[in-house]
């Protein structure tokens, strides 16, 4: 089956998916781009018992067993892949669907959708953390939900954020990362947050101490293309989610980044492929409570709407 064409289309795709052995020949090729390889041993060939809804392969060297789905975004899922296949394309285009047109679109119940949606999220997180900031590296502090008002104090809903961006010397930005800021949080609102967490965490060491970093409320040196970015996932968060609260906000931060990071790639294979080689993130992983900020983290967002995120 040759898929090569970003211009492909949802019918398209479900046209070419409908079937699920070729789906399980999708999904092997993804996983094991070079051939079988035992998860124990790394033994290259397997017997392939067939007997089951997913083919299970059992290592000729070790016999251990194991499934197509083990060790992938999908382990566990009793959903069809090519439903599944048809999820991974529709989180792929840059018009981006929420859970609830994703339930609709693909035909299950809004639970599995919004898990299915999770997980995939999940898969591009993962990839988004493997990589530090590196060659010109700009901060800003930004502000998810800012309330344009004059007080000092945090607003419940506001979530502060840290963006930052890698540059080439031509000054063309080729990577961004945009993360909430650290649970400790300056007493007021106008106050400097420090970017020593950030910093540590995603911008390479050998680039960390040129890190170039400005404030929001600094005229004189703001850094209008990375708060232009940061006003793009708010509208974007909104338009297509309603507003998120902060449990989840940093994986649909993820979410933007990884498809801001790729804006000129073919995505759905790719992103096919990660879900291939990403362990599966629970249900209850998921809905665990968070320990997020207390304070402000107990009031949903008057912008959240449960059945859209």
């Amino acid at each position: 089956m040759c898929v090569s064409s970003e211009d492909i289309s949802f019918d398209r795709v479900r046209e070419l998916f409908n079937d699920e052995q070729e789906c399980v020949k999708l999904l092997f090729a993804s996983k094991w781009p070079d051939g079988f390889r035992c998860p124990s041993c790394a033994h290259r060939f397997a017997y392939v018992i067939t007997t089951r809804r997913m083919p299970l392969y059992e290592c000729k060297a070790c016999r251990t067993q194991t499934s197509l789905q083990k060790g992938t975004i999908l382990e566990g899922s009793r959903t069809p892949l090519r439903v599944w296949f048809q999820a991974i394309f529709l989180l792929s285009r840059p018009d981006s669907v929420n859970a609830v047109q994703l339930s609709n679109v693909i035909g299950v119940t809004y639970k599995t959708g919004w898990l299915m949606y999770h997980k995939i999220r999940f898969a591009m997180s993962d990839v988004e953390s493997r990589e530090r900031l590196s060659g010109i590296v700009r901060i800003t502090d930004a502000v998810y939900g800012q309330r344009f008002s004059g007080s000092r104090d945090w607003d419940a809903h506001e979530q502060p954020l840290f963006i930052g961006s890698s540059e080439s010397e031509t000054g063309k930005i080729t990577r961004i990362i945009i993360k909430k800021q650290p649970e400790k949080l300056p007493e007021s609102r106008f106050s400097r947050p420090s970017p020593a967490p950030f910093l540590d965490r995603y911008v390479d060491p050998e680039f960390e101490h040129q890190a170039i970093v400005s404030y929001r409320f600094d005229r004189q040196k703001r850094n209008y293309i990375l708060l232009d970015i940061a006003s793009k996932v708010e509208h974007w968060l909104a338009d297509t989610f309603n507003g998120i609260g902060p449990k989840h906000l940093d994986a649909y931060l993820d979410q933007f980044c990884y498809m801001w990071n790729r804006q000129d790639q073919p995505l759905f294979l790719e992103l096919i492929r990660i879900c291939a080689i990403t362990p599966t993130i629970t249900y209850p992983l998921l809905t665990r409570s968070s320990s997020g900020r207390s304070s402000r983290s107990s009031r949903p967002s008057t912008l959240r709407s449960a059945r859209a995120s």
